[in-house]
């Protein structure tokens, strides 16, 4: 699926800010249904942006302030699982995958992203 389609499978509408504006990647206004994303980031970064944002998508607004922690888990957890499914689809063979190299390409560098990076590819291994 392109980006496009996600968006309008969870109709959800995207725009762009400028990094003068507000110098932060990217945020999901529930009340609207936008993801907005700074223009001044890489086209790899807005991807990343975009993913992590929809996973904000099922969280209540109004419990923000007090499971922010969470959210933001739960929200770069879904951005991992989409970026491996958009990688499965190039793999053959999902067994020869190399979550360090995953991990190295994406920019992804805690201790949390890789033990969702091998948690989301199991998980994937299993719907395959």
């Amino acid at each position: 699926m392109t980006i496009e389609e996600i968006l309008d499978f969870h109709n959800v509408e995207l725009a762009y800010f400028d990094n003068e504006l507000w110098p932060r990647p990217g945020i999901y206004i529930d009340e609207i249904k936008v993801v907005f994303v700074n223009r001044a980031l890489s086209d790899e970064s807005k991807k990343k942006v975009i993913f992590h944002e929809l996973g904000h998508i099922e969280h209540d607004s109004g419990q923000y302030q007090r499971r922010h922690e969470e959210f933001e888990l739960q929200a770069n957890r879904h951005m991992i699982k989409c970026l491996l499914e958009e990688e499965f689809c190039y793999i053959e063979d999902k067994l020869e995958f190399n979550y360090l190299s995953f991990m190295k390409r994406h920019n992804l560098k805690t201790i949390t992203d890789e033990v969702m990076v091998i948690s989301e590819y199991y998980n994937l291994l299993d719907a395959v």
